[in-house]
């Protein structure tokens, strides 16, 4: 038979006070971080998956980042060719007006191809729009996609693409040839058809504005063909974008799930573990030598 000594019974009282008080500062600890887990010991199976949502988490971020900048992009660009295709309605009327002789004489002729000319300006200025800094019809060339005064197109044909999805990029820009067509094409681009007609304007040649009037039918149809396709993508975006938001939300609250701690239950396993803590200083009242108890308590 075992000699129980009092040495032996300090120890082991003393032992189980300071697993009880570990206990008890475990809850505090959960209650003041709100958190249950701390460090990777608290719970290993749990730590990891937190890690995982978490790496989850940053991948989510940065595509986020990348969805807002294709929202931009896009919005910009459906803004500016809106505005485009305004401009242009505006020109078809003025084509019309000088189409009629009987109407226009050469000082009505005169104030209808100085107005074209300032619309054509507008159109220039809507084929330099920047995002951010960036021409958007420009491709990834730099400076302004035309030249302000001559017309002439300053950009290439790259694509710039974002990551949309994972592993899914798409196209955010058109170029300003997809936009206002081909310089080098057999009647040259927007700018090149509105310098025309604003020529045959002012010599009243009804047979050159006629044929203006029908390439300024295909430019405006192509400007609209590509408002279409801008409008496209972004709504195509907006749905990405909700849909990653959601993915990212739900992701936080597992993550939530997994390290938050309840404040309720925190609240009441502190109190739980200090009235199990007061609870063993009683009993080790009884126990231990009078001397120890007074320094515990």
């Amino acid at each position: 038979m075992n000699r129980v000594t009092n040495s032996m019974t300090s120890r082991t009282t003393l032992r189980d006070l300071n697993m009880s008080l570990g206990r008890l500062q475990e809850r505090q600890a959960d209650l003041s971080t709100g958190r249950v887990i701390r460090k990777v010991s608290d719970d290993p199976t749990a730590a990891v998956d937190a890690m995982g949502i978490r790496n989850e988490l940053r991948r989510a971020d940065q595509r986020s980042r990348s969805l807002n900048d294709a929202q931009g992009w896009l919005q910009t660009a459906d803004t500016a060719l809106v505005s485009g295709l305004d401009i242009l309605t505006r020109v078809k009327e003025l084509t019309v007006r000088a189409s009629n002789i009987g109407v226009a004489d050469p000082a009505s002729q005169f104030a209808i191809a100085t107005e074209i000319d300032g619309l054509r300006s507008e159109l220039l200025a809507i084929a330099n729009t920047r995002y951010l800094d960036r021409p958007i019809f420009n491709g990834t060339a730099d400076g302004a996609a035309y030249d302000s005064v001559s017309g002439l197109y300053n950009g290439n044909s790259a694509v710039v693409q974002r990551e949309v999805a994972p592993g899914t990029v798409m196209p955010v820009n058109m170029t300003g040839e997809q936009v206002f067509g081909t310089q080098g094409g057999p009647t040259g681009d927007l700018f090149a058809v509105l310098g025309r007609l604003q020529t045959a304007i002012l010599a009243s040649n009804s047979t050159a504005i006629a044929a203006e009037h029908g390439n300024l039918d295909t430019a405006t149809k192509r400007l609209a063909s590509a408002a279409a396709e801008i409008g496209t993508r972004a709504g195509r975006i907006d749905n990405l974008r909700a849909r990653a938001d959601a993915d990212q939300m739900g992701m936080s609250e597992r993550l939530s799930h997994l390290e938050d701690a309840d404040i309720a239950e925190a609240l009441l396993n502190v109190k739980s573990s200090e009235n199990a803590y007061n609870a063993a200083l009683q009993a080790a009242a009884r126990i231990l030598p009078a001397s120890l108890l007074d320094y515990l308590r």
